[in-house]
């Protein structure tokens, strides 16, 4: 196990074109280290140099809440009252366009058929029952 730690102390005094270059090295032979080759060639074409590093800054300035919103956010009943009549408003439009389709309007007849077809039963029905 020392030998172990003693590679480790040498590769970490290398620097990162050193290491790359071992461990392209050592790989190469293997099949089964295919991957740490291919991982290899990815790290040498990272740039070695560091990247400028900034601070970032949070935005502090004061956010004025949205017209419809009181300052603790929460909407106003108008907010919610046009929200809830938009949505009665598109209902109502689906519901439109649903029945002037082909297939609502096949719905349509076919629920005035049923309609009309029971009817017809109930009528036999109570003249049946009016001749007993």
């Amino acid at each position: 196990m020392a030998e172990v730690r003693d590679i480790v102390a040498a590769a970490s005094e290398l620097t990162d074109a050193e290491f790359l270059a071992v461990v392209r090295a050592v790989a190469a032979g293997r099949p089964g280290l295919g991957a740490l080759l291919a991982a290899v060639d990815v790290g040498s074409a990272v740039p070695t140099e560091d990247p400028v590093t900034a601070e970032i800054v949070p935005d502090t300035t004061p956010r004025l809440p949205e017209p419809d919103y009181t300052a603790g956010g929460v909407p106003t009943f108008d907010r919610v009252r046009d929200r809830i009549e938009e949505r009665v408003g598109t209902a109502i439009g689906s519901a439109e366009l649903a029945h002037e389709s082909p297939s609502g309007r096949s719905v349509d007849e076919q629920w005035e058929a049923r309609k009309k077809a029971g009817k017809a039963k109930l009528d036999e029905i109570r003249r049946s029952l009016g001749k007993q």
